[in-house]
């Protein structure tokens, strides 16, 4: 009972310092992960104050909650017409980013196996690795764009970037540890599998969202209609999983689909009402307060369980210059012809903060025996390092000096091609 006690203390010192961190964001603009991961780290590893053991053994069923709220959150509320307004660049902007991260990453760790810093794994293993940090987090670069820190341009290709990677970073993470589990290593297997799961996870999906969209207009007013919808969510995951499909692509596509059932709805069917399929208020609040509640709740983990071996911290906090070094490539093709200032083209590439979406994936390998238990506080590591480097490239890009706008023909030109000149989004996502 005593120990029920401290985790009850600890789950509200959490929630406290969620809220405080939010008001501390409103005042001073640094994102509120910052404090509680701070929090975390000197309640954890440097006073001792909290034990991580005691909110370790819920971090399995919890993680795999959280991914599905943040999938389901992060596609229900990505707009069509937000990535229809970006253009491809902002997309392409994301899976290249996707890929040099991982490329970055598998580097690393042939390093470090090489110079026997690290237990030699299978290559596949390095990608699921790669794959676990290849996405940004749209949970600390939302809140920096809606500050007004970064131009509307620049502030869509990443909120656009960030939102696609949260799920990109699932998905590929869960078909590769499927891949490694089962042990498809052949040449042909593993596309042979990656597609199975991903037609069952897409076609479960479907079917999902044709039932919640017929239902939707019933549950638009009602207090339980987010719970309906996560336990839909929930019950896909399982679903696919037991059918060994993806369940990570069934929910993306089944809230993608849904979130978008204002606009997709009247053009399959002439006539239908689009506003009898807008998220209703309380789903909207009830969703956010999930989300605050699993933010808070990680990112305080994450910083109670920092490493403090010099090992791991410098195995997770190295790979970040990778990372960072990995974006410039990745910007320089998503960027090709737009003309962008020195400053904004900086402001893209160092937008490199890992945040739930990793801390949440990193207790996967550990669960399914591809990697061992330094493998968690590494990731960790490289979460609050990344997202130290984007708050300090933030400040000290943002005291560059702007520099002339294209011209007006130029503007007229890449608005016309689908480059994204709007404003930044007002939809936010999870991670």
């Amino acid at each position: 009972m005593h120990s029920v006690a401290q985790v009850l203390e600890i789950v509200a010192a959490i929630l406290l310092l969620g809220a405080a961190g939010e008001f501390i964001f409103s005042r001073t603009g640094i994102p509120d992960v910052v404090w509680l991961v701070c929090a975390g780290v000197l309640a954890g590893p440097v006073f001792e104050l909290v034990s991580p053991s005691l909110l370790r053994p819920a971090v399995p069923l919890f993680g795999a909650i959280a991914l599905i709220i943040i999938l389901s959150g992060g596609a229900s509320r990505l707009r069509l017409e937000d990535v229809t307004a970006a253009g491809p660049r902002a997309l392409l902007l994301g899976v290249g980013g996707f890929v040099f991260s991982v490329a970055a990453c598998c580097l690393w760790l042939w390093l470090v196996t090489a110079m026997g810093l690290v237990t030699p794994a299978p290559p596949l293993a390095w990608l699921v690795a790669g794959a676990i940090v290849g996405g940004t987090s749209s949970l600390i670069i939302m809140p920096t764009t809606a500050a007004g820190k970064i131009d509307s341009q620049t502030a869509r290709l990443l909120e656009v970037e960030s939102s696609s990677t949260d799920a990109l970073s699932i998905v590929t993470t869960m078909v590769l540890v499927d891949l490694v589990v089962g042990g498809s290593l052949s040449l042909s297997r593993p596309f042979v599998a990656l597609g199975r799961e991903l037609g069952i996870g897409v076609g479960l999906g479907l079917l999902a969202a044709s039932v919640l969209i017929l239902v939707a207009p019933s549950l638009k007013r009602n207090a339980h209609a987010y719970t309906a919808f996560l336990a839909a969510m929930l019950l896909v995951y399982g679903a696919a999983s037991q059918l060994e499909g993806s369940g990570a692509m069934a929910v993306l596509t089944a809230a993608l689909l849904l979130g978008n059932a204002t606009a997709l709805v009247p053009r399959l069917i002439p006539g239908a009402n689009a506003q009898a399929f807008e998220t209703g208020e309380n789903t909207r609040v009830v969703q956010d307060q999930m989300s605050f509640f699993i933010k808070s709740f990680f990112f305080v983990l994450i910083g109670l369980m920092f490493p403090t071996s010099p090992r791991l911290i410098l195995l997770g906090a190295v790979p970040v210059l990778l990372l960072l070094a990995a974006r410039i490539p990745a910007v320089w093709l998503a960027t090709l012809g737009l003309r962008l200032s020195r400053k904004q083209s900086w402001m893209l590439i160092i937008a490199v903060p890992r945040g739930l979406a990793a801390g949440v994936l990193s207790a996967i390998p550990v669960h399914y025996g591809i990697a061992g238990p330094d493998f968690p506080p590494a990731i960790f590591s490289l979460i609050v390092t990344s997202i130290l480097v984007f708050c300090l490239g933030v400040t000290l890009v943002g005291r560059m000096p702007d520099e002339a706008e294209p011209r007006p023909e130029r503007v007229r030109h890449e608005t016309t091609s689908g480059a994204p000149l709007g404003g930044a989004g007002g939809h936010s996502g999870p991670d």
